[in-house]
């Protein structure tokens, strides 16, 4: 097929050019008033002189081409190739791509969040039971019970607080000290129970079994009714704020 242009384009170049020195001869020929039976020579001579001005012209088009630097070009390609990328829609596994990029940074960032806000949630609720130990060791220190029994007495409210049930399987007795009374050791159970939201049976509970001599003939619905004193003076007083005292 290029074959076939190229013979056509020739062709046309020939016939312009015989075309182009008959007309040059047959005007020289009638200026100068030579004979028309010169005029093949002329015309033959108008043809030599017009091919040799063609392949002048394409030697001279060739020079000017290759004398331009090819950087002048590879920048050329290279803006045309920008535009092109910048024209040229995203296909479709480019987007599912990008999408499922994001979907992946959206994920990592939930879980980065929810582990941080987890951590200070942790660390948060270690504060407040250590606070909440404090305040018990502070609390029964001020009476004659020994170190092994405070000792029990935290680790009662420890499984009470993390677990919202009663530890019942003590190793340790706690006997009855005549310092404390009921009302004092139920004032102290509720303050607990009230810094983690706890039920007035289950913290009735914890009272009965933790401090069991004290309560040995009472009622689980007489101490259940009487659970917080407000009234009187006692060694251990409600207290709300517990918390804030004893957070370091």
């Amino acid at each position: 097929m290029k074959q076939k242009q190229h013979i056509l384009h020739s062709l046309t170049i020939e016939v312009m050019a015989v075309l182009l020195a008959s007309m040059i001869a047959f005007q020289v020929c009638n200026m100068l008033g030579i004979r028309m039976s010169l005029l093949p020579f002329v015309m033959a001579t108008g043809y030599i002189i017009l091919k040799l001005l063609y392949h002048l012209c394409i030697i001279v088009a060739r020079y000017i081409i290759e004398a331009i630097p090819s950087s002048h070009f590879a920048l050329a390609n290279e803006k045309t190739d920008t535009s092109s990328s910048v024209v040229l829609p995203p296909s479709a596994k480019d987007c599912v791509e990008v999408q499922k990029k994001r979907m992946e940074l959206f994920h990592y960032e939930y879980q980065r969040e929810q582990q941080q806000y987890q951590q200070r949630k942790e660390e948060e609720e270690n504060k407040k039971l250590n606070a909440i130990l404090r305040y018990t060791r502070e609390t029964f220190k001020r009476f004659d019970l020994n170190e092994t029994e405070i000792f029990q007495i935290c680790e009662s409210v420890r499984y009470f607080v993390t677990n919202h049930q009663v530890f019942s399987m003590t190793e340790v007795h706690i006997k009855k000290h005549n310092s404390l009374t009921q009302i004092s050791l139920k004032n102290f159970a509720w303050n607990i129970a009230f810094q983690y939201n706890i039920g007035r049976d289950m913290t009735t509970s914890f009272v009965m079994a933790t401090f069991s001599e004290w309560f040995a003939n009472s009622t689980f619905d007489t101490v259940r009714k009487n659970l917080r004193t407000t009234t009187g003076r006692h060694k251990i007083e409600i207290d709300e704020n517990i918390l804030s005292k004893y957070l370091i």
